[in-house]
C-alpha cells in the first residue's frame, strides 16, 4: 500500500502522549508497505526512549529518532521564544535538516493526536496542485484572525495535523521563508509556529476535511450551536462537521479547560478514547497527574459544570478572545 512517513517531536514530559499517539496509529495502520517514524527528542530519558522504541517495534516499523540539540541551538540563534517551557513546538519547522531525500510526504502529528482510522484516502489527497501542506482549519475565531493580521474571508489552520509536499516545500524554500519572516518581521507570537505558520504559508496551502483534525469543541457543540456562537465567516459546512464527528480519523485531544485526557478527573471528551490506547501502549503503567492550573481554569472548569452548555460556551468564547488580545498586546510591545 505504500510507504507512511511521520514526524513527531516532543521532550520528556510529552513523550508518553507521543507513544500512545503512535500506538493508535500503529494499530489503526497495518496495511503500509513500511512505516517509517520520526521523532526530534528533547532531552528524553532513556526509559521513555526504550518504551517508544519497543512501541514501534511491536508493529514492525522503523523508528529513526533525531537529537533536538542542533535544532534548539538555530531556534534560539533565531531569537524563537519558548512555549510552556518547551521548544519543541518549532521542531517541525526544521524538519528538512534531517529527513530522508526520498521522503515524498511527510505527515507531522502533534503528540496530543489519537489516530482512530486508516490514513490512506489523506496520504492520496492531491486537491491543491502546487500546495506545499494539507491541513484542517482551526476553530479559533474570526477576531483572533484579526489580531494577527488574517482577513475574516482567509482562512486559518491548525498545525497540529499537517500533510506536507516534501518536494513542494523545498521548491517554494518555505523553511527560508519562515526563517526570513523570524527575522525581518516578527518571531513571537500567541500561538507560536502556528500563528507563523498561518502567516507565512497562507497560499500555499490545500484543506482538506474536519475528520483529519476533530477538535474538541465539536465533540461538545453541536454545528448549529457552534455556528451561533463562534460566529466564522470561513469555515466547513454543518454536513462536513457532523460526518467527522462520526467517523474522525484524527482526533486533536489538545488542552480543554485547562486539562488533557492524562490528567486525573479531567472533564476532556476525548478521555474514553486515549485511555484505551493508553492501555494498549507500552506506557500503560503511566500514573495520571493532577493538571496544572490556574485560579482561572479553575473558575472554567466550576462554570462548566453548573451552567448551561451554550451560555458557557459563549462566556469561553468571549474570556479566550480577551485572553489573547491581551497576550498580543504584551508580545507585540
Amino acid at each position: 500500500m505504500g510507504n507512511l512517513n511521520v514526524l513527531y517531536a516532543c521532550d520528556d514530559n510529552y513523550a508518553p502522549y507521543a507513544t500512545v499517539s503512535i500506538c493508535s496509529l500503529l494499530e489503526n495502520n497495518k496495511n503500509f508497505e513500511s512505516v517509517n517514524i520520526y521523532v526530534v527528542l528533547d532531552k528524553v530519558s532513556s526509559d521513555n526512549v526504550a518504551r517508544m522504541a519497543e512501541q514501534i517495534d511491536l508493529y514492525h516499523a522503523d523508528f529513526i529518532p533525531v537529537d533536538a540539540a542542533p535544532i534548539v541551538e538555530e531556534i534560539m540563534e533565531l531569537g524563537l521564544p519558548q512555549y510552556r517551557n518547551s521548544y519543541g513546538t518549532n521542531f517541525r519547522l526544521f524538519f528538512d535538516r534531517f529527513i530522508k531525500a526520498d521522503v515524498k510526504k511527510l505527515l507531522y502529528l502533534d503528540c496530543d493526536t489519537i489516530v482512530c482510522g486508516e490514513l490512506v484516502s489523506l496520504l492520496e489527497y492531491t486537491g491543491g496542485g502546487g500546495s506545499c501542506a494539507y491541513v484542517v482549519q482551526d476553530s479559533l475565531t474570526d477576531r483572533y484572525k484579526f489580531m494577527i493580521g488574517i482577513s475574516d474571508q482567509e482562512c486559518y489552520f491548525n498545525a497540529g495535523v499537517m500533510l506536507i509536499d516534501v518536494e513542494k516545500w523545498k521548491e517554494n524554500q518555505c523553511t527560508q521563508q519562515l526563517i526570513e519572516h523570524i527575522k525581518e518581521e516578527r518571531a513571537n507570537y500567541c500561538n507560536p509556529d502556528q500563528d507563523l505558520l498561518n502567516i507565512v504559508l497562507k497560499n500555499r496551502i490545500s484543506y482538506i476535511g474536519p475528520e483529519y483534525n476533530f477538535q474538541p469543541i465539536h465533540r461538545m457543540l453541536n454545528s448549529d450551536e457552534y455556528k451561533k456562537i463562534y460566529h466564522i465567516s470561513t469555515y466547513y459546512e454543518e454536513q462536513a462537521i457532523e460526518a467527522a464527528k462520526k467517523n474522525p480519523v484524527i482526533l486533536h485531544t489538545y488542552r480543554f479547560l485547562g486539562e488533557f485526557p492524562w490528567n486525573i478527573d479531567n472533564l476532556h471528551p476525548d478521555t474514553e478514547i486515549f485511555d484505551y490506547y493508553l492501555k494498549k501502549s507500552t506506557q500503560r503503567e503511566y500514573v495520571k497527574k493532577k493538571a496544572d492550573t490556574g485560579f482561572i481554569m479553575k473558575i472554567e472548569k466550576t462554570l462548566f459544570r453548573i451552567l448551561p452548555g451554550k451560555l458557557f460556551f459563549r462566556i469561553f468564547k468571549m474570556a479566550q478572545e480577551w485572553s489573547f488580545e491581551r497576550q498580543n498586546k504584551k508580545i507585540a510591545g
